[in-house]
């Protein structure tokens, strides 16, 4: 059958007016898929057509190519360059924002932003667009570019053939999506940095990863996959831009497809309880990691059991299975190497199966969700090195990434080599003294022989290194090496001093990032609520007030949103729908803690824009029509790189809601859609749990504005999300305004009882 099949669409293609060329060309590429991987061949058989482009057998070849053959260009430069007329002959991302472009701005690839004038470019000079989508959160990137424009032969091949474009994932969000879509369609997880070519109207023609710092060398995957393309390219342009113009088309029709069919459950309430009976169950108290859950630091893992293990509506037993959860979860985490000794910085994720070994990245978005969630999961645990590791963060971010206007950058990492991060016992023995020595070694958990357990370095290139970490405290380190408490303090900070001074010698950090970021400012402002409400302490909450009133002057443009300060190409600096939810989010925490209104109302507007801006038929987009290029559906739905947009505004929907502000029919219905999907995978619907918690056993609270000051401060420390809190209307029903000098808690079930002092409110107290 396939191979009937097959010479069928030989046939066909040839009576459509093929030349012979042409002929041998496409048998050439599907014998090698046929040849080299049946599986995939008898796949692309089984669609209604041969494939939706005949280009995609060009990607699966470009897959199949990236052996160990000999490297063969194929197509001279001067083939496909066609007309220059129009193309730019530097690279253009000097000034603009963000780490991604900062550190390519010097680059010799004649890199362009994600703009309509970069693909007019690209169509009048009848070139194919070279796009690589890369991530700020994988610092690898920067070394994996760095090994392409460093070859000359390879920079004058890309400069001389394409349009190259540079594509932030994460300010850029809809490519973020896409990048996982896009690596399904050639039967591989997500991996990034992705090169897609593209025709000059922005549709995908073929792609494929570039290869790790430590996988094969990305000059190589290049030099192939671009004689494949190119070739495609000269033999018949204008079929690439049909074939792949059908290809988008199918691609936007599936996307909407799987929208429509996403159910949405009868029974929310219950089950949100059974999709938190299933997260609790995936939890592995021996490597202490949660299955499935990928290699993440665990934060919607923490939020969502900080705030099982404390409203009181839910079910005594679940609670429990929360908190014990929780408490192990924490206990595995402080103590790990994901946290720096030297500087107090987290990191985003891990390598292997335990947190013994991460990958060595951060930005200042994640240090600002882990405050969060370390001082949330302090007060369900009382464990006291969660407000310590808290702590920590929060003073690394204020060290690196807050701007002279008192914002907040994206942030600059260091090398994303893992070796520079690293130590091994004879370094360190050279560095610290002879009493420095044994202290340190307590403390960070360093051993002679390294640290690393096998499985995590198969291959042994990091032999008898070392991943440091708060492994003990001072007061157990000076019980272990018999020296008084004070000394043991006193020798760990020596020892830090020194070891961090060594280590920042070691990175290359060519670019600092000194540009505001919307989403690093917004999650820093939550980060200030949360640890004002935690500790007390009033600086907390004006350092909020005042950060979200600087976030607003500099990222507001009218009802509108950037990503970054400055006027710009929308498709580069309009601020997608989770820049709008992160916002919100921001301001309804700052709302809850300083009880003023005037945030709860700016919240509402933004909701507004929402509603507006990116809600369509089906869907939540991503991207608004304004600075949207791709023409496709894309929404975030699952918690990928971050906590997804849908999730964030349900949050936010839920606490408006029991708030009294309305919102559009059609908004609210989207987002009250509590997907059936999430109780077999709580993890990734972490954020639309909560959601549905807050809507089915969240409180609220109605205060006026004679209600005792206690009372108040006792409601601003309550919880941010699952507490709700709001000053009476002379609006509300008569059964709703509190007495002179009292508040009313209204409880899940509607049920209304006085508050007549703080020990009213009735939430979880602080340690």
């Amino acid at each position: 059958m396939l191979i009937t099949r097959f010479l069928e669409k030989l046939l066909a293609e040839i009576t459509a007016g093929w030349t012979q060329r042409k002929f041998f060309f496409f048998a050439w590429q599907v014998g090698l898929i046929y040849i080299q991987n049946l599986e995939l061949a008898m796949l692309l058989f089984t669609q209604k057509r041969l494939v939706r482009t005949g280009l995609a057998l060009v990607g699966l070849v470009l897959l199949l190519g990236c052996g160990d053959k000999k490297v063969n260009e194929g197509v001279l430069p001067e083939e496909v360059s066609g007309d220059v007329w129009g193309v730019p002959v530097e690279n253009s991302l000097g000034g603009l924002p963000g780490p991604v472009y900062g550190s390519q701005a010097t680059s010799p690839i004649h890199w362009q932003p994600w703009t309509q004038a970069s693909l007019d470019m690209a169509r009048n000079s009848k070139r194919l667009v070279w796009a690589v989508i890369v991530l700020p959160q994988q610092p690898s990137f920067v070394e994996i570019l760095q090994t392409l424009s460093s070859d000359a032969a390879t920079v004058n091949l890309i400069n001389s053939t394409y349009l190259p474009i540079l594509i932030d994932g994460d300010a850029i969000r809809e490519f973020g999506m896409l990048s996982r879509d896009l690596c399904a369609e050639i039967g591989k997880g997500l991996q990034i940095p992705l090169m897609v070519w593209m025709t000059p109207e922005g549709n995908p023609v073929a792609w494929t990863p570039l290869p790790s710092v430590d996988g094969d060398s990305a000059t190589k995957i290049f030099a192939q996959s671009h004689s494949m393309v190119a070739q495609t390219w000269v033999d018949d342009p204008d079929y690439v831009k049909t074939n792949s113009r059908l290809d988008q088309s199918s691609r936007r029709e599936r996307i909407l497809q799987h929208y429509k069919e996403t159910k949405a459950s009868d029974e929310p309430a219950a089950d949100a309880l059974r999709a938190l009976r299933q997260l609790t169950s995936l939890y592995d108290p021996s490597p202490g990691i949660f299955d499935e859950a990928g290699g993440l630091f665990p934060v919607g893992v923490l939020d969502v059991l900080s705030m099982s293990s404390r409203m009181t509506s839910l079910p005594e037993e679940q609670r429990d299975r929360s908190f014990k959860v929780l408490d192990a979860l924490v206990d595995d985490i402080v103590v790990s190497p994901m946290f720096d000794p030297l500087d107090g910085g987290v990191f985003n994720s891990r390598q292997g199966s335990s947190w013994t070994f991460p990958n060595f990245s951060r930005d200042c978005a994640s240090q600002a969700r882990v405050i969060v969630s370390l001082l949330n999961a302090y007060e369900s645990t009382g464990e006291q090195r969660a407000l310590d590791r808290a702590r920590g963060v929060l003073e690394f971010v204020e060290g690196n990434h807050i701007t002279e206007s008192g914002l907040f950058t994206y942030g600059s990492n260091g090398s994303g080599d893992a070796g520079k991060w690293l130590w091994q016992y004879e370094e360190v023995r050279n560095i610290l003294s002879p009493e420095e020595l044994p202290v340190w070694m307590a403390a960070s958990g360093m051993e002679r022989s390294g640290n690393l357990p096998t499985e995590l370095d198969p291959l042994s290139k990091y032999l008898k290194s070392n991943s440091i970490a708060f492994a003990k405290s001072p007061d157990e380190v000076a019980g272990l090496v018999g020296i008084d408490s004070t000394r043991a303090k006193e020798l760990l900070e020596s020892a830090r001093v020194k070891l961090l001074e060594v280590r920042n010698g070691r990175m290359d950090v060519s670019y600092k990032d000194k540009d505001p970021n919307a989403v690093a400012t917004f999650r820093m402002i939550s980060a200030y609520a949360t640890a004002y409400r935690i500790t007390g302490q009033d600086s907390y909450r004006d350092l909020a007030a005042e950060t979200l009133l600087k976030a607003k002057e500099h990222f507001a443009k009218g009802p509108r949103l950037r990503i970054y300060p400055g006027d710009g190409p929308d498709s580069l600096y309009a601020a997608r729908a989770f820049v709008y939810a992160v916002a919100i989010q921001a301001a309804l925490d700052v709302e809850a803690v300083t009880l003023k209104g005037e945030w709860l109302l700016w919240a509402g507007d933004l909701f507004s824009t929402v509603s507006e801006e990116f809600s369509s038929e089906n869907y939540i987009k991503e991207c608004s029509s304004s600075g949207d290029l791709t023409g496709l559906p894309i929404t975030d739905s699952a918690m990928l790189f971050d906590e997804s947009t849908l999730g964030l505004l349900a949050m936010s929907q839920s606490r408006l809601e029991a708030l009294d502000i309305p919102l559009a029919p059609d908004l609210k219905k989207k987002l009250n859609a509590f997907p059936i999907t999430a109780i077999r995978f709580p993890i990734v619907h972490g954020d639309l749990l909560q959601a549905e918690l807050i809507r089915s056993y969240a409180v609220t609270f109605i205060f006026g504005k004679d209600t005792p000051d206690t009372v108040k401060e006792a409601l601003a420390r309550s919880p941010l999300k699952d507490v709700n809190r709001r000053l009476a209307l002379a609006s509300d029903p008569p059964h709703l305004i509190p007495k002179s000098g009292e508040a009313i808690r209204i409880a899940p079930d509607g049920g209304v009882s006085p508050v007549r002092s703080a020990s009213d409110v009735r939430v979880t107290s602080l340690p």
